[in-house]
């Protein structure tokens, strides 16, 4: 019976650490940088050049549910930045459309030097599937592929010197815009149909 006993013991403990492993490579809590009102994405904004200080007007109804930005949040760990777009209805749409998170990176630069862009085939442009780039223009501005799942990008750290250990992510603004044409830089993303006020920084973790 005691042998019976410690065999369910130890079972047990086998078991709740295969149930508990999965828990040690989890993601990271996502942090939300930018908030904006359902309803806006309807063209009446400032057209990704400015501050986004018109792109909250909800009348008239927005033309697009899949560019109308809600939330952006940004996560990382060690190896990787996370940047999740959440519109309203998640891409792709019938239309081509992508999202962009424009920013101000730590060290010497203007303003919006640094950029997370992810581009969703539809009528009007020649992508077979979803792609996604970061760039610096502060740092040279090459743009660099990076995985896209669905709406989150995934940002090898090491890609760029803005997401070094204790850089900050600054002053966040986000865009939902038409993307046309052929694959990137080649196609046109505009006209911007969402634009997003600043939001709050980002200090990256680890």
């Amino acid at each position: 019976m005691k042998r019976l006993i410690a065999t369910v013991t130890v079972l047990g403990v086998v078991l709740s650490a295969a149930l508990l492993a999965p828990l040690a490579g989890a993601a990271p809590a996502p942090v939300k940088v930018i908030e904006d009102p359902a309803g806006d994405a309807n063209f009446l904004n400032d057209q990704g050049t400015g501050d986004g200080s018109n792109g909250d007007q909800v009348t008239p109804a927005d033309v697009s549910s899949v560019t109308d930005l809600l939330e952006v949040n940004i996560a990382n760990d060690k190896k990787n930045v996370y940047v999740t777009f959440v519109s309203e209805v998640a891409p792709p749409a019938t239309q081509g459309v992508g999202f962009r998170l424009r920013a101000n990176p730590d060290g010497p630069g203007g303003t919006n030097c640094l950029f997370v862009e992810a581009f969703y085939p539809g009528a009007g442009n020649a992508l077979e599937e979803a792609e996604a780039y970061v760039r610096d223009t502060c740092a040279g501005g090459e743009a660099i592929a990076v995985e896209v799942l669905s709406n989150q990008v995934i940002i090898p750290r090491k890609s760029l010197a803005a997401f070094k250990k204790g850089s900050t992510i600054k002053a966040p603004q986000a865009q939902g815009f038409i993307y046309v044409g052929s694959s990137y830089p080649a196609g046109a993303a505009y006209p911007v149909v969402d634009t997003t006020k600043t939001g709050t920084d980002y200090k990256l973790k680890g």
